[in-house]
């Protein structure tokens, strides 16, 4: 009897992985079913940005990362730009995740100059160490030589002391609350620095171009023929044999000149 049970205990703990394999494969399976129901809904919002709307695929991504912060579905959508293929957080909404965290106290800009700033840091306390967290330091020099102002329709030609407060806070946070961010950027840094995707597979050298097809002949134009030139047509002249005036005797003649003077004297 104790060597039965003994095999019973045995195949039933051989069993466990394989069942425990199983429930977990199903249970996945329900989550993913559960996302794209989900995202369906979402994507048919008129609420979410243009990024999300009708596209299944980027709101299932957006629940994946509202639910590894933690965050609701439609503020990620709303905060959340894919700007050159990636995905990039609103300054704002970065600001906010901190400040609401309760792990760090309100984030504070510290700016040179209140009216006319040339340079910002972000700095916070730590409420469990009670440490001083500050961040690096933004200054419009750097933000000239790194070409973020340079650009054509760059706010920071416009709004130099908003765009130091952003900036500042993507620096801390990467710095001290990476794990809020996902280590992804804020969407003014990647339109800053970040170049569109280009195509860089390489051209196969083996491959032997196809040949170009040879140009059709022109059809030859065939001139008319022409007809052989006639020869004149010979007419046969007949010959009239000129006729003379009958020459007036020149004493007759000379009579009528004699009377008609006569009659302009004597009239």
């Amino acid at each position: 009897m104790e060597t039965e049970q003994q095999q019973k205990t045995d195949a039933l703990a051989a069993q466990e992985p394989q069942n425990y394999v199983m429930l977990r494969v199903q249970a996945e399976t329900q989550a993913f079913e559960l996302i794209q129901r989900q995202a369906m809904m979402l994507s048919k919002s008129t609420l979410v940005p243009k990024d999300f709307a009708g596209n299944v695929a980027n709101c299932a991504i957006a629940l994946n990362v509202a639910k590894r912060t933690r965050l609701d579905p439609l503020m990620v959508c709303q905060n959340l730009a894919i700007i050159h293929g990636r995905p990039s957080w609103s300054a704002t909404a970065l600001i906010g995740m901190i400040n609401a965290s309760g792990k760090f106290s309100p984030l504070r800009f510290v700016l040179d100059d209140d009216d006319n700033p040339t340079s910002c840091y972000a700095v916070a306390r730590d409420r469990e160490s009670g440490e001083e967290l500050k961040g690096e330091k933004i200054t419009l020099d750097m933000a000239k030589r790194e070409g973020w102002s340079i650009k054509n329709g760059s706010k920071w030609l416009t709004m130099p002391g908003q765009m130091l407060r952003y900036r500042a806070a993507s620096f801390w946070s990467r710095a001290y609350a990476s794990d809020m961010s996902l280590g992804m950027y804020t969407q003014d840094e990647v339109r800053d620095f970040a170049e569109p995707p280009r195509n860089v597979t390489p051209k196969n050298p083996f491959v032997m171009p196809e040949p170009e097809p040879e140009p059709e002949p022109e059809p030859e134009t065939k001139e008319p023929a022409q007809e052989p030139a006639k020869e004149p047509e010979t007419i046969e002249a007949e010959i009239v044999p000129e006729k003379k005036a009958p020459a007036k005797k020149a004493g007759f003649a000379l009579d009528e000149m004699i009377k008609e003077l006569e009659k302009e004297v004597n009239p």
